[in-house]
């Protein structure tokens, strides 16, 4: 995920704003992904080059209730507190955007 930044085709995210997405889905109270460092939780968050070893040493692999997020079977964010600015958007549990077929207020 982070060596082959090439093989992603996309770069929307760098190799930072990636690491805190996957925190997000590693770390919360019910992750949708296991594996990942939990050392994380406690190197601070401007030491990206402890961060970024930690990220290239996990094994990453989806959890049960991963699965069935990712099969529409169950909503990450029931599960798992939201509380992010993304694109100029606070978004929370309660303020939520979705993308569908369209993009879905909350």
């Amino acid at each position: 995920m982070f060596h082959l930044r090439s093989h992603r085709r996309t770069f929307v995210f760098g190799e930072t704003e990636l690491g805190w997405l996957l925190e997000g889905l590693a770390l919360g109270p019910n992750p949708a992904v296991a594996g990942l460092g939990e050392e994380l939780r406690t190197i601070d968050l401007k030491n990206l080059r402890a961060r970024h070893e930690v990220y290239l040493r996990s094994r990453l692999s989806l959890t049960e209730f991963g699965k069935a997020v990712l099969a529409h079977q169950d909503d990450f964010s029931r599960h798992n507190p939201i509380d992010r600015w993304w694109g100029g958007t606070h978004l929370t549990n309660d303020r939520l955007w979705r993308y569908g077929p369209g993009l879905t207020r909350p």
